[in-house]
């Protein structure tokens, strides 16, 4: 009798000093909800608008001119549907089959559905170099991202 009680007394403790834990504000979590948006498999950024999607957000990518050219200016055009208090918006841009850095590219704001910005590319040794293109959405209590392909000739 007196190891079930003995156990029930731990277990109350436990249970408690848990709670008391996850109430102490030290160990609230204030992070923003990450949302992650589903973009189809067979879009390529250098070939059409690629947009990726969870419930009623979208984000639409489009990289201007085609093909994406290598070391000269290129447009970068987001819009977006259903994403409310947005602060800012960035791409992050990186090298796939060879490992070339990465870009931050910050988006500016054109109105609530439209934010643009301009980047370049290095030229690198691959004849096809592909690159992973991750949006990050940040908003009030949400963060959302999607990653698309791209794939540039030298």
């Amino acid at each position: 009798m007196k190891a079930v009680t003995l156990l029930l007394v731990i277990f109350i403790l436990g249970v408690g000093g848990y709670l008391a834990l996850q109430a102490w504000p030290p160990f609230q979590s204030n992070s923003p909800k990450r949302i992650t948006l589903i973009s189809s498999k067979n879009c390529w950024l250098n070939e059409s608008i690629c947009t990726a999607e969870h419930e009623s957000v979208q984000l639409s990518l489009e990289l201007a001119p085609h093909p994406v050219p290598l070391m000269k200016p290129v447009q970068v055009t987001m819009q977006l549907k259903a994403v409310n208090n947005l602060e800012s918006a960035s791409l992050k841009i990186e090298g796939e089959n060879m490992y070339m850095g990465f870009q931050n590219v910050l988006l500016t704001k054109q109105n609530d559905s439209e934010w643009q910005g301009n980047f370049s590319l290095p030229v690198c040794s691959e004849a096809e170099m592909h690159w992973r293109v991750t949006a990050t959405l940040n908003a009030s209590q949400q963060v959302y991202q999607a990653s698309f392909k791209l794939a540039t000739q030298r």
